[in-house]
């Protein structure tokens, strides 16, 4: 899996920067630059995974209607 990460990491630097931006923005990746200090801070949140209209396993319980 490291090694699979490794070869991952090197087509990311080498992708274009339109290739990349979906995978940024699905990761929450913000990145503010403070010009006074000039300082970069990279920031990743990814979106939590959840399931919002219904349970993918149906309903459990049929007696709670």
């Amino acid at each position: 899996m490291v090694k699979a990460l490794g070869d991952m990491t090197d087509r990311l630097q080498a992708a274009e920067p339109q290739r990349k931006a979906p995978l940024y923005v699905s990761l929450g990746r913000q990145v503010p630059y403070d010009a006074k200090t000039r300082i970069v801070t990279v920031e990743s949140q990814p979106a939590p995974v959840m399931c919002v209209t219904a349970c993918p396993r149906g309903d459990l319980n049929p007696h709670a209607r």
